[in-house]
């Protein structure tokens, strides 16, 4: 058992540790209610307007996302995606144009946060938290960079121009990366990565969802609980036989 263990501990991957090539499809143009999408002429489904699929891992190299308006018509839009290594990417249609973003699922510094806006939007915008500016002047059809951001549960307040401002209550995890997706639909945060690896569902994770990535603080200290009763076991039986 102690052997078994042991294994388990030293063959298990840091949760540091990033790992995989991912990306990720997202329909924010206007001028289609809906998409279809194919991913290296590979039919994905149907991206409504506003809608960002989750990531889905892929190999290193090139890859052609192609949409069109319905599964039998030319195609719409298309863009060349070149994945590296352990990077993750996200591909939009924004102003009937292709982008490719390179998403930073790197480990924020000293235990903050990152965050970045997709204003895929028909108005500048502002970010602030509290009273503080994260992202100032964001003009329609842009991306910003990553602000790195202290933890907290301070909510976030959208200031599109000519509309009425949105707050959206949020939690920014320490060691986790955030999009922020503004759009005439509707305003989203999505989770891309926490401690370095990415989370393909984009959402909060509930439960153990933290050994998913490999073995965090509560793993190891479930792992040394099992190693302290083996050695206990292993003790006792040494005394009565010994």
């Amino acid at each position: 058992m102690l052997a078994v263990v042991l294994l388990l501990l030293f063959s298990a991957t840091p949760a540091h540790a990033a790992t995989g090539t991912y990306l990720r499809l997202g329909h924010f143009s206007m001028d289609q209610a809906r998409v279809e999408a194919t991913l290296d002429g590979v039919k994905l489904g149907t991206l409504d307007y506003a809608q960002l699929y989750d990531y889905r891992r892929v190999e290193p190299g090139d890859h052609v996302v192609e949409f069109r308006t319905d599964p039998a018509s030319p195609v719409l839009r298309s863009v060349l995606v070149k994945a590296g290594e352990g990077k993750a990417y996200t591909v939009i249609d924004s102003a009937s144009a292709m982008k490719v973003l390179e998403d930073d699922v790197s480990l924020p510094p000293n235990g903050q946060a990152r965050l970045r806006v997709i204003n895929a939007g028909d108005a500048e915008m502002d970010l602030l938290r509290g009273s503080v500016f994260v992202h100032r002047n964001v003009p329609a059809n842009s991306t910003t960079g990553y602000a790195v951001m202290l933890p907290g549960s301070d909510a976030l307040q959208i200031t599109q121009r000519g509309k009425e401002s949105t707050r959206l209550e949020a939690t920014l995890e320490s060691g986790a990366v955030y999009t922020l997706l503004v759009s005439a639909r509707r305003i989203e945060l999505r989770t891309d990565a926490k401690g370095a690896q990415v989370v393909p569902g984009g959402g909060q994770e509930t439960g153990f969802g933290g050994m998913a990535g490999g073995w965090d603080w509560l793993t190891a200290l479930v792992i040394a609980l099992i190693v302290g009763v083996a050695m206990f076991s292993v003790r006792g039986r040494l005394f009565r036989f010994g």
